[in-house]
C-alpha cells in the first residue's frame, strides 16, 4: 500500500496525505514508512511504502485521519461486492487493500450475526464459526475490541480527549454519576455494532470498542475539526475542555502545514 493508491481512495492530492503521514509519525501515532522513488520522464516521483502487519495498521489510522467518509465508502463497496459475489459459494479473494478492508468490515459483522443465532439457538458458538476471516490481520483479528485509550492513540489522540468527545454526544455513553466508575454503553449504541460492555480482571465492566465503532469515532472526531475550519462553528464552542484543547492543536498544526 503506498501513499498514492491513499490519496487516491480519499480523493487528496498526494502531497497533502505526504505531509498528514509525516506529521502523524512525527508525533508517534505511527512508524515512518519508507519512502521509495519511482522513475518517470522527468523528476522521480517519491512515495511512501506502507508494507507488514505494522504498514497495513498504519495506513489505517492514516486514512481515517484524512477522510470523514472513510466508513460510508467501506460500506458502500461492500454492497457491492455482496452483489456481485451472492451466487457464489466461497467468498473472492481481495484482489486490493481497499477490498480486504471491505471484506473485514463484512466479516465483522456477520460473526456477530452468527453470535446471536447461536445463542438464540443454544448451540456452541465454536461448532458454528466460520471459515478463517479474510485478511483478518489487517487490524488483528476482526473480533478485536479496543479500550478507550487504545482507540484514542490508534486515532492519534488520548484517550481523555476521546472519550469527553464520544460523553458530548450524548448517545454514546450510560451517565456516571462519579468519574471514577468505569464508562458503560449504551445499549442503543451497542446494538448498532459500535461497541460491547465487557467484564474484566478485576470483575468491573468496561466499556470497548469494535471495528466499526472505532470508525465512528474518527468520523466524529475529524468532523470536529472540520467544523471549525468551514467557519460554522469556533473551538471555544466546544463545551469539554479537553476535546476544545485538542481540537485548537488540530487547527494550528493544519495551518502551519498549509
Amino acid at each position: 500500500m503506498t501513499s498514492q493508491e491513499i490519496a487516491e481512495m480519499v480523493g487528496s492530492r498526494h502531497d497533502s496525505v505526504k505531509r498528514t503521514i509525516e506529521r502523524l509519525a512525527k508525533s508517534g501515532v505511527i512508524t515512518f514508512p519508507p519512502m521509495v522513488e519511482k522513475p518517470t520522464a522527468g523528476r522521480p516521483a517519491t512515495f511512501y511504502l506502507f508494507e507488514a502487519e505494522q504498514g497495513k495498521r498504519d495506513s489505517i489510522v492514516v486514512v481515517a485521519q484524512l477522510s470523514p467518509e472513510f466508513t460510508a465508502r467501506l460500506v458502500d463497496r461492500w454492497r457491492e461486492l455482496e452483489s456481485m459475489f451472492a451466487d457464489r459459494g466461497t467468498p473472492a479473494i481481495p484482489r486490493t487493500y481497499k477490498e480486504a478492508l471491505v471484506h473485514l468490515l463484512h466479516q465483522v459483522e456477520e460473526n456477530e450475526r452468527l453470535e446471536k443465532e447461536n445463542e438464540a439457538l443454544g448451540v456452541a458458538l465454536s461448532n458454528a464459526k466460520p471459515k478463517a476471516i479474510l485478511m483478518d490481520t489487517i487490524c488483528g483479528t476482526a473480533d478485536e475490541l479496543y479500550g478507550l485509550n487504545e482507540a484514542g492513540r490508534i486515532l492519534g489522540t488520548s484517550g481523555a480527549v476521546l472519550g469527553a468527545l464520544m460523553d458530548s454526544l450524548g448517545d454514546v455513553y450510560v451517565k456516571r454519576k462519579y468519574i471514577t466508575v468505569n464508562r458503560q454503553f449504551l445499549k442503543i449504541f451497542i446494538d448498532r455494532g459500535y461497541g460491547k460492555n465487557v467484564v474484566i480482571g478485576n470483575g468491573r465492566n468496561q466499556a470497548k470498542f469494535t471495528f466499526k465503532g472505532l470508525c465512528f469515532a474518527a468520523v466524529k472526531l475529524i468532523a470536529a475539526v472540520k467544523l471549525i475550519a468551514a467557519g460554522k462553528t469556533t473551538a471555544s464552542a466546544i463545551e469539554y475542555e479537553p476535546c476544545r484543547e485538542h481540537v485548537e492543536r488540530e487547527m494550528k498544526e493544519s495551518k502551519r502545514l498549509h
